[in-house]
């Protein structure tokens, strides 16, 4: 009988180890959570701030839902304001909607450390002031990363972007109407 007692004793004890040990591991990966997300909030804003935008992000971890706000800077005279209140995403026009999409995973990307890194026809909603800008971004944010590797795929021609010696281009030829299978050379 005192040796189950023993047994049951030592059971309880492991047992309350094990849950201290979970808190304090739920706790640092909440707070872990908290950091990641400040980061992705902060440089969500420096890249919305290339174009004059000023945006917030909310994360709402207990709904795990994500919510933006983007709000457009205007100058006058001697002041930067802000054009009206924040916008939801969905009234922005094209152009500043797929910018805000660029700067948001470019922040997101920031936050996870995932090595490869894709995007397909991120700019055919762009006009070209916000895709230069985009360019220009994306291209410093890959120049900066280390071990990381970017695939950018465009429709758009390249000719006016300058991307530097660590960077890439390969240009297929245009498909021909009803062409079935793409030539790789």
């Amino acid at each position: 009988m005192m040796i189950e007692a023993n047994n049951a004793k030592a059971v309880l004890d492991s047992r309350s180890r094990f849950e201290k040990s979970l808190v304090i591991c739920l706790t640092r990966w909440q707070e872990f959570r908290c950091h990641i997300a400040l980061r992705c909030k902060v440089v969500f804003q420096y890249h919305l701030s290339n174009r004059g935008y000023f945006g917030k992000i909310r994360f709402d971890h207990a709904n795990q839902t994500l919510q933006l706000k983007v709000c457009l800077l205007v100058q006058t005279d001697d002041q930067m304001v802000t054009q009206g209140r924040d916008k939801d995403p969905r009234s922005l026009s094209g152009g500043e909607k797929s910018f805000s999409t660029i700067c948001l995973l470019l922040s997101l990307w920031d936050a996870i450390g995932c090595p490869l890194r894709c995007l397909d026809e991120f700019d055919v909603f762009m006009d070209a002031v916000n895709r230069c800008i985009s360019m220009k971004m994306m291209i410093d944010t890959a120049n900066a990363s280390d071990k990381k590797q970017y695939i950018l795929i465009t429709p758009r021609d390249m000719g006016n972007i300058h991307v530097g010696q660590t960077v890439r281009v390969h240009q297929m030829n245009d498909p021909e109407r009803g062409q079935g299978i793409l030539a790789f050379t």
